[in-house]
């Protein structure tokens, strides 16, 4: 049976703070940057008895299970917004599953809802916290698959709020964390399906100020880059986050590996794209079955569909992806599910290379770019030529994740993800020496951090 503990400044809480810290905190909290100091968690905890916070709080809950601590809260009260900020949750490995992250969640907001009547006298109106992005690039291992955190989450009522969060550095020797989402509950019927901007930005700015110690959050570079980035609609839409990894249910999907569903697939293909020089023969793709970097995948609009009308070809290369085939027919066309299938592709893209940066596809001739651009894709203003044959063809680019600004790709990295291209797609022995990569390597500019200039 799982036990919770609030701890004050007292020293045997601080001991227990300590064990706690050097232990379970550290290891569920890989990446340096994220991670908050054992001085500055003290220190929370004395100027909270000091009445330091004044109508703002801030708690750190222990759960504790046959004398071992198996669970941790860490979160923060706001008065001026009204709303919590859960700083973090976290289970220890040998108890998830077990019910005890849903009963953390609900005792910790439990106390911050005693907050918010406490300072005016009502309920809570929403609570805020940090998930790491399942759809960002990451240089540390996860704790957790990323998608399943944002499942998890997802049944517990979150949703992911649509801006750029980051969160400043929480330390002179520490860097901003990019590859954050902020997520949230409203627990107000009117904010279902959005929540006030406004709120938002007041959320942000006083967490900046209680909990990282951000005096002044307005002279914070990343924080008037939010705000002013918030200040562009009234109200701040909520992703659900089941959808938001491709996981909502849109559509059935199967990897085309057995023999009757990579079938099923190579018929979809050949109805879809007629034989012409954007498209390669089955043969093709049952070469490309063998490399662990490729995916063919059959989507149904339900399981009971008796074949498949949309399928999604794509390879993990060494730093980016490149989508070979998408297609959506049938009653999965017009149906809003490029999104969804896109998120679905770049987990499985991030889950081969945790470190990937983006992906390339190709647009077929006469091909409309409008639903590429409506999810975050941008053409580059390059003269790219396909390889076999060698014909100029539009290539796209996307960042994983969440897009709100142009990508600033450099030439480098684009040069380099295009000799993969050759090499693993095309399966041409020298890429570097290839037309296609020498072309591009005499045209565009090579000053050092160079960006690709975009159409």
């Amino acid at each position: 049976m799982i036990t919770f503990r609030e701890l004050t400044d007292e020293a045997a809480d601080l001991a227990t703070l300590r064990t706690f810290y050097d232990t379970l905190y550290v290891a569920e909290f890989p990446d340096p940057d994220e991670r908050e100091s054992l001085a500055n968690m003290a220190g929370y905890l004395r100027r909270k008895h000091r009445g330091w916070y004044g109508r703002n709080s801030y708690h750190i809950v222990l759960g504790v299970a046959g004398g071992e601590v198996v669970a941790a809260s860490i979160s923060d009260y706001l008065a001026e917004p009204n709303t919590g900020v859960i700083e973090f949750l976290l289970i220890a490995p040998t108890c998830r599953g077990s019910g005890a992250g849903r009963k953390l969640l609900a005792h910790t907001e439990s106390l911050l809802d005693a907050d918010a009547r406490r300072a005016h006298g009502r309920p809570l109106d929403a609570i805020l916290a940090e998930m790491n992005d399942p759809l960002a690039t990451s240089a540390q291992t996860d704790n957790l698959d990323p998608v399943t955190r944002s499942l998890i989450w997802h049944r517990w009522g979150y949703h992911g709020l649509d801006f750029p969060y980051v969160q400043p550095a929480l330390s002179p020797d520490q860097d901003p964390v990019t590859n954050l989402i902020l997520i949230g509950k409203p627990l107000r019927t009117d904010w279902s399906a959005a929540i006030p901007a406004p709120v938002v930005v007041s959320t942000v700015h006083e967490y900046l100020r209680w909990a990282m110690r951000i005096d002044e959050p307005d002279d914070c570079a990343e924080f008037r880059a939010m705000a002013t980035a918030l200040a562009r609609a009234d109200a701040v839409p909520l992703l659900p986050l089941d959808r938001y990894v491709g996981r909502d249910d849109a559509f059935d999907l199967r990897t085309a590996t057995g023999e009757d569903e990579f079938a099923a697939a190579m018929t979809l293909y050949r109805s879809v794209f007629p034989p012409g020089p954007a498209t390669v023969a089955e043969s093709a793709f049952r070469r490309a079955r063998a490399d662990p970097g490729h995916r063919l995948w059959t989507l149904r609009r339900t399981r009971d569909d008796p074949a498949p009308t949309g399928l999604a070809s794509f390879f993990a290369l060494p730093a980016a992806g490149f989508a070979g085939y998408l297609a959506l027919t049938g009653r999965l066309r017009h149906a809003g599910l490029l999104r969804p299938l896109v998120a679905r592709m770049e987990t499985e893209l991030l889950a081969h290379r945790r470190r990937l940066h983006g992906w390339y596809a190709e647009l077929a001739p006469g091909a409309d770019p409008a639903p590429f651009r409506r999810i975050g894709c941008h053409e580059l203003a390059i003269d790219y030529h396909q390889p076999a044959p060698d014909i100029p063809i539009r290539l796209v680019y996307k960042a994983t994740g969440r897009v709100y600004a142009p990508p600033e790709l450099t030439t480098d990295d684009l040069l380099a993800d295009l000799e993969d291209v050759l090499a693993v797609v095309y399966g041409i022995a020298a890429p570097r020496e290839h037309p296609t990569i020498r072309r591009l390597r005499a045209a565009l500019p090579r000053s050092p951090g160079a960006v690709v200039p975009l159409r």
